[in-house]
């Protein structure tokens, strides 16, 4: 099909070659603004209430300007710095409200947000706690204090109990842990649960099963559902100070074997209240 001696004419003003390869020239960009301009104007001259003729290009010269746009232009300029002032602190705001609330992980998050959560809070108690990975080995959470070293794994479960799953590879990290040169004793081990991990906690069954129950008495490892730390860890994030508390929930961490329960906080408040377990139910028969 042969081109026309218009097309030609286009394409030879609008186009050239850059390494054997079309590609628009400085002219063609230029009428296509020349366009998009027009386009525009017409665009607000039609959506106009009144009969305004659209600002040609030619009237947009700076010789034509008046004294009050230049300061208009001005504060217009400073109105938008402020604007993207206002966004960035919007922003900052939004990220340290969504770092603030990361704790609430305990009561419905499982894998790497539930072991993060399971740490923060373990440092309001006064642990001092990390994961570890290192060579082959990787541990959810490493923590110690005065009062004992500790090794725990953590596990969520939508819609059922923590099974004796997860209390076997706490008991194989424990014996690999103690291999380690620098390890001179067995580190207490906890199991961290987040089961039913979908329903509100004061509606969960026993969030550990049965079997998981009695095998973790026999391994002298304490059992711990993570919305009961979440109820102790929002006390001490909004009471900080008070030592005796943070003592009273780690003593009874190193002391438990098989459901664990912590103290309940001083002058416990309604919101602490809302989000207690259910009462100590039979352990779920599910394994």
């Amino acid at each position: 099909m042969c081109s026309s001696p218009i097309s030609i004419s286009i394409r030879r003003i609008f186009t050239k070659k850059i390494e054997n390869k079309l590609a628009w020239a400085k002219e063609a960009k230029q009428f296509a603004a020349r366009i998009i301009s027009s386009v525009v104007a017409l665009d607000k001259a039609l959506h106009s209430s009144g009969e305004v003729t659209p600002e040609p290009q030619w009237a947009a010269d700076p010789a034509f300007e008046l004294a009050v746009e230049d300061g208009l232009r001005s504060e217009l300029l400073d109105a938008e710095r402020q604007v993207e002032e206002a966004q960035k602190r919007k922003e900052d705001v939004q990220a340290l409200l969504k770092a603030a609330g990361r704790m609430r992980a305990l009561l419905y998050e499982k894998g790497r947000p539930l072991e993060s959560a399971i740490i923060d809070a373990l440092r309001l108690f006064g642990f001092s706690a990390k994961q570890y990975k290192q060579g082959g080995s990787e541990f959810d959470v490493v923590f110690e204090s005065a009062e004992g070293r500790l090794l725990g794994e953590a596990e969520g479960k939508d819609s059922k109990a923590i099974n004796v799953d997860k209390l076997r590879q706490l008991t194989m990290n424990i014996q690999e842990d103690l291999q380690r040169e620098e390890v001179n004793a067995p580190a207490k081990g906890v199991l961290f649960g987040n089961g039913y991990r979908l329903s509100p906690p004061r509606e969960r069954e026993v969030q550990f099963t049965e079997k998981c129950v009695t095998a973790s008495r026999s391994f002298s490892a304490a059992l711990l559902a993570t919305s009961e730390m979440y109820t102790a860890a929002q006390y001490l994030s909004n009471h900080p100070e008070d030592d005796a508390y943070a003592k009273a929930c780690r003593e009874a961490i190193l002391a438990s074997e098989g459901l664990a329960t912590l103290p309940a906080p001083p002058a416990t408040k309604p919101e602490c209240d809302a989000i207690t377990s259910a009462p100590q139910q039979k352990a779920s028969e599910q394994d």
